[in-house]
């Protein structure tokens, strides 16, 4: 009876209720007392797109078993808690767009926002993660820039008066006139040019 009672003490001793369950995907895990949290500022692929495996991966491996800090007071439409989450003092929302496993999301009043724009600026001229493109995809993608007007090894279009730019898979770019439209070779060339990234494709 009394191993019984010492081994019921030392589970209710571990249990944390603001640990980390499971990891649902690269923004969004589940903690111990059931609350589902959304990362603050960022966004990474669902489940069947390209790199969730490995985005959600590289979540998991930073949060679990380890000491999480929340920061924030918000939540969203589905009822998840959007949250700032902190390991030893670093900020793992901010981690994950610089090393290219996620891109920001711009959630209302949000923190650390030029931050995360240059976080997944350098992440976009460097090419990591999520923003690296291979031959295969790059030679698809020359060849829609091309069927649109622009000189062979163009990946990234936009506007001439515009603020952002499209990647040629993007339905939205089709909608820019020949004559009004910007042709770029890399996705260094459009940032330096002042464009971002739209998610409206």
């Amino acid at each position: 009876m009394k191993k019984v009672m010492l081994l019921l003490l030392l589970v209710s001793c571990a249990y944390d209720p603001f640990g980390v369950r499971y990891v649902i995907d690269g923004d969004t895990f589940v903690l111990n007392n059931g609350d589902t949290i959304r990362l603050l500022g960022i966004d990474t692929p669902e489940r069947g797109d390209a790199n969730y495996d490995r985005t959600a991966y590289a979540l998991q491996e930073k949060i679990s078993g380890r000491n999480i800090t929340l920061e924030g007071n918000t939540s969203d439409k589905y009822g998840r808690l959007l949250r700032n989450v902190y390991v030893d003092g670093r900020l793992v929302n901010l981690e994950m767009v610089r090393e290219g496993l996620a891109r920001k999301f711009m959630h209302e009043n949000l923190p650390y926002k030029e931050e995360l724009d240059l976080a997944q600026q350098e992440a976009q001229i460097t090419k990591k993660g999520i923003w690296n493109i291979d031959d295969r995809q790059y030679q698809r993608l020359a060849g829609r820039c091309v069927s649109m007007g622009c000189p062979n090894g163009t990946i990234a279009v936009a506007s001439k008066n515009g603020d952002v730019f499209y990647n040629c898979a993007c339905s939205s770019a089709y909608v820019i006139s020949p004559a009004n439209m910007a042709c770029f070779a890399s996705l260094q060339e459009a940032i330096a040019e002042g464009l971002s990234e739209t998610r409206r494709c």
